[in-house]
């Protein structure tokens, strides 16, 4: 009978509700509220980052999604669509993995971006804590996000080279303070797969180990040295085989004499302590109260060494630790001396790892509230850093740099403009097909070139025409057209390939003298025209009028014309020129070399407008002997 009951209970029992069961508590590093202090800036990072187009690919973007789309050759040996480095990890894995989401979603490269960037500082904090106070280490962990520079990490795919850099040398840090050796080495290949710079790293790796009992420092030593020999083995036959070259003519300078130059030292040494407080590379307005807050702040921790001995015990306890990050941040300083002098101020994010914790280790031990007032200094300098431009300019910002966070955002845009474009007016083109732009912004040809467009396409046979360079064959393959105008929205306006086609044969027959047929043509390539906003391609159309006119001997109205097409478009080099020559004709030197002058302004070195001023200025010295010419002809 009581067997019977208690089967009865364990029945009753099964049926009823289980009791909730606790959630899981999170690691304690995940639950420390100074860590997610140190995240918090990510927010700042991302806010200050706010107008670009998050994720657009530009400039050698293009290289490596053109290789991962049309390339047969996928070898991890390969150049992965480079012609200077060898970055397999990300010119072959990341591209070949991300290129579908970089075409059609590039803002999750940002979300990506950014998660990795929390993750570094996240171990940077941990790493930081076993050796300074969670504050401290709260200020050394976020020391890299209050760069200006950072935020080129996270809004272009390409910087993944510097990203992929900085996370796996921080998991190396991170597996060698517990003495995983094995774990170690694999983050720091991965970094240097990533960046050749990682071998920075690699040099300060076996000081920055904390082996295990049984292990020894040696054996670090000889591991991290034979892993890096290899690589740089593979790194050299790689580079000798496929013939790689780095840009812009830099091997050229590459010997052993750029180890005691001292101008490469400086420029490193300069560029990257200007960077490390948001400060561009040429002079800015009121860097010199930056200089002053430096000297405060630094200055009131020597006085606290000076007169306490609490701050000498503190700063001779953890004067390891500082070291280990100065001899990182010097160590990646110094490999700025290869790119010498081609300035792009977010490789200094790399050095900022090491530079951070030996400033914050220093600061802390003078005195706990020194290494906020760092921050806040820096704050305040990321802060006034400029902002994403609001549309592209035809000139480019020049702060020093080849590339920095201004340059970059522009040419997002320039792309995210040019292809809304083309592919809203233009949807589909034939193979071969051609697309000229008149009157590109400067710096267009870097952001993009063909493979820009063949990337957006899927296909490798179209390609960019420069109207200034279009050869009449390549005219008759005129299947899309578009003019860039810095002052209108949208900034990219459709041209009428036919009547960019009549506009080349215009100019033909201009050449042959046969004024009358010229000017017809270029009459029938106005009317063609349907977007009137297209003020370059309608003011040269103008101007060429002009010049026919003017050739016919209608001076009169050749003079209107002209005065009619720059004010459509003041740059355009036709109206000038007729002016100049109009001028010419009545001995009127003065304005006709005033007309040409402003002409070279746009154009330096203009051929025919440096033929004409030759020309004025001969009958200037041969007046008043000399007869009128026809300067038409």
């Amino acid at each position: 009978m009581s067997r019977g009951r208690g089967r009865a209970a364990r029945r009753a029992g099964s049926s009823a509700p289980a009791a909730p069961t606790a959630p899981a508590p999170l690691p304690p590093l995940l639950r420390d509220p100074w860590l997610w202090a140190a995240l918090s800036t990510l927010l700042l990072l991302v806010f200050r980052s706010l107008g670009t187009p998050f994720g657009e690919p530009v400039a050698d973007d293009f290289d490596h999604l053109h290789h991962a789309m049309f390339s047969r050759d996928h070898s991890w040996l390969g150049s992965g669509g480079s012609g200077s480095f060898w970055r397999p990890l990300v010119y072959e894995g990341y591209y070949g993995l991300l290129q579908g989401v970089i075409r059609t979603h590039p803002a999750w490269i940002t979300v990506l971006h950014v998660a990795l960037l929390a993750l570094v500082v996240a171990l940077a904090y941990d790493i930081a804590r076993r050796h300074l106070p969670r504050p401290a280490a709260a200020c050394a962990a976020d020391f890299l996000l209050l760069l200006e520079s950072t935020r080129a990490l996270i809004i272009v795919p390409v910087h993944f080279v510097d990203l992929g850099l900085i996370v796996f040398s921080v998991l190396a840090w991170r597996a060698a303070v517990a003495g995983r050796l094995i774990a170690s080495l694999a983050a720091l290949a991965a970094a240097l797969l990533c960046k050749e710079t990682g071998i920075a790293t690699a040099l300060v790796l076996p000081w920055l180990a904390e082996p295990r009992a049984g292990d020894s420092r040696r054996r670090w030593i000889v591991a991290t040295l034979a892993l890096t020999l290899v690589w740089a083995a593979l790194y050299i036959w790689v580079r000798t085989r496929l013939a790689l070259a780095l840009p812009r003519g830099l091997e050229a300078q590459l010997s052993p004499s750029m180890l005691v130059d001292a101008k490469r030292y400086a420029w490193a040494i300069t560029g990257t302590l200007r960077a490390l407080v948001s400060l561009p590379l040429r002079a800015a307005e009121h860097e010199w109260l930056v200089v002053v807050a430096s000297l405060l702040v630094f200055g009131a921790a020597a006085v606290r060494f000076t007169t306490d001995r609490g701050a000498r015990d503190r700063l001779a306890r953890d004067r390891g630790f500082a070291l280990s990050g100065l001899a990182w941040g010097v160590l990646a300083t110094g490999t700025l001396l290869t790119v010498y002098p081609v300035w792009s101020p977010e490789r200094v994010a790399y050095s900022s790892l090491g530079l951070g914790v030996a400033s914050v280790t220093l600061l802390a031990a003078a005195h706990p509230l020194l290494p906020w007032a760092l921050v806040a200094m820096r704050v305040l300098t990321f802060c006034m850093a400029p902002a994403a431009p609001a549309h592209v300019t035809r000139s480019v910002p020049d702060r020093g740099a080849f590339v920095d966070f201004e340059r970059l955002a522009r040419l997002q845009r320039l792309m995210v403009e040019a292809r809304t474009t083309l592919r809203r007016e233009f949807p589909v083109l034939p193979p071969h097909a051609g697309v000229a732009m008149l009157h590109p912004p400067f710096q267009a040809d870097y952001a993009a070139g063909d493979r820009a467009i063949q990337v957006w396409y899927a296909d490798s046979t179209v390609r960019w025409l420069r109207w200034d360079r279009m050869a009449a064959a390549e005219a008759r393959d005129l299947h899309g057209a578009m003019e860039f105008r810095e002052d209108t929205e949208p900034q990219f306006r459709r041209l009428e390939p036919e009547g960019l086609r009549l506009l080349f044969e215009a100019g033909t027959l201009q050449r042959e003298e046969k004024w009358a047929a010229s000017l017809d043509t270029l009459r029938r390539a106005d009317a063609l025209q349907r977007d009137r906003e297209a003020h370059h391609f309608l003011g040269r159309v103008a101007g060429l009028e002009a010049w026919c006119l003017g050739g016919m001997g209608r001076l009169a109205e050749a003079e209107s014309t002209a005065r009619q097409s720059l004010v459509i478009a003041p740059e355009n080099a036709d109206g000038h020129l007729t002016l100049a020559a109009i001028y010419n004709g009545r001995n009127e030197w003065a304005q006709a070399i005033a007309q040409l002058d402003t002409l070279q302004t746009w154009y330096p070195n203009y051929e025919a407008a440096v033929m004409m001023r030759q020309g004025v200025m001969e009958r200037m010295r041969a007046a008043p002997r000399a007869a009128t010419p026809n300067v038409f002809k």
